[in-house]
């Protein structure tokens, strides 16, 4: 396509896309491994999606897999309805390598907002006297919540909810790379774990009685990268589990080998109650969402809860393949010596740049789900556009981060010219 082609497609896009997010004047059209290409032209992908390309970009043996489920005339319906081989074997698959030695059930859907509200809705059925929640400041679980307020078709759809959550807490997230001044003075005054159990004692321990679950990122994406304390969040849910609150960790982004680990609970030792994936588990190719229960904590009758596309056979048998691909290709731990060579080449590129060591604060992570900090928002935003300029693409996080999250097959020649890409966009930063 000619230039004039994606101008009048931009145009088309303003008069007939709703607002969201894109910029009418790009246009995706290409992917492939660790770059896209937006109007024709290629980008080294440090985004991700975020935490969606984890095995990089259309995976030929992602998409065979897909294409012999359409050849054998094996889409249609199903997922919630019916089952299907590639759900039953996807939900076996799950249950054995997500944390926790116990009998699991999964429950399909087409995001990670999805796998969240199925995974709150359980809780607040199960025990509909307790109406209250915990999470961090600063975590991000989706954009749902309000459909079912709407829906009166089957009392069953809304049974048990009593008018949902009534109360929610929000605890300082113990975060070991504070992104701002302020949240680094507040924590500077909880060094220890014991402190930190004490704060979270005064904080809910007033109210515990009343919540009913607890939902935590352990690595906090669109919050700005922020990585927990590991003994800090082992006592904060030993504290939740001792007072019957369920423990959901939301692993929709963390999942798949992110974190250089398969799971960010493995890292952190934990064993959540119910566990959430999805963004890489697609495969990049095919939405999905997968919402993982001890076995007791799911649903209690049939059709509680379901929907159209969740367990289809095509997102079912991609999402067995990227497993598959992360497991076979050691991905989890090529995330985390990855993410050391990105972050070790970035401190040693900010050491030689005087600009650089004026205009950045931090570079931190964990596995290949990193950030680069900056001394203001605008300075990150400038640098995100002028580094886009050049061929890299970034995401804004935090309050003054950028995401630095490319697919875990990158390599060390992808990773040096990123670097590159990226210190030239600080120093014409004026």
């Amino acid at each position: 396509m000619e230039a004039s082609d994606y101008a009048k497609l931009g145009i088309k896009a303003v008069r007939n896309v709703a607002i969201s997010a894109w910029k009418p004047a790009l246009i995706f059209t290409k992917a492939k491994g660790s770059t896209i290409w937006l109007n024709d032209k290629p980008y080294l992908d440090f985004a991700s999606g975020p935490g969606v390309s984890n095995i990089g970009y259309n995976h030929p043996a992602v998409l065979n897999a897909v294409k012999e489920v359409l050849d054998n005339d094996e889409a249609g319906w199903s997922g919630n309805m019916y089952l299907n081989k590639y759900q039953v074997m996807l939900a076996e698959k799950l249950s054995a390598i997500t944390p926790g030695k116990y009998d699991k059930q999964v429950f399909f859907s087409n995001s990670g907002g999805e796998a969240v509200e199925a995974a709150i809705l359980a809780c607040l059925k199960a025990r509909p006297e307790r109406r209250g929640m915990v999470t961090f400041a600063g975590d991000f679980h989706g954009r749902l919540g309000f459909c079912r307020t709407a829906t009166s078709s089957k009392p069953l759809h809304v049974e048990g909810l009593n008018g949902g959550i009534n109360r929610a807490f929000y605890l300082i997230f113990p975060s070991e790379n504070p992104e701002t001044m302020a949240k680094k003075e507040f924590l500077d005054c909880i060094q220890t774990s014991r402190q930190y159990l004490r704060y979270v004692q005064s904080s809910i321990g007033p109210f515990i009685k009343e919540i009913n679950f607890a939902l935590l990122e352990l690595v906090q994406g669109e919050g700005g990268i922020n990585v927990a304390k590991k003994r800090m969040m082992q006592v904060l849910i030993q504290y939740l589990h001792e007072n019957q609150v369920t423990v959901i960790i939301d692993e929709v982004q963390t999942g798949l080998g992110r974190t250089g680990h398969m799971w960010a609970s493995d890292f952190y030792e934990v064993e959540p109650d119910i566990m959430t994936v999805a963004k890489a588990l697609s495969g990049g190719v095919i939405p999905i969402g997968a919402t993982i229960f001890r076995s007791g904590f799911g649903y209690r009758k049939r059709a509680e809860h379901c929907n159209t596309f969740g367990g289809y056979p095509q997102a079912c048998a991609a999402g067995l393949k990227s497993l598959e691909i992360v497991e076979s290709e050691n991905l989890a731990q090529a995330s985390h010596e990855m993410g050391l060579v990105l972050r070790g080449g970035l401190w040693e590129a900010r050491s030689n740049s005087l600009k650089a060591q004026e205009l950045v604060s931090d570079i931190s992570g964990l596995g290949l789900m990193s950030r680069m900090t900056f001394t203001d928002a605008k300075t990150r935003d400038k640098v995100v556009e002028e580094a886009m300029n050049r061929g890299l693409l970034l995401m804004s996080t935090g309050e003054q981060s950028t995401r630095l999250m490319p697919p875990l097959i990158i390599t060390y020649d992808e990773i040096k010219k990123a670097t590159e890409i990226l210190m030239k966009a600080i120093e014409t930063h004026s």
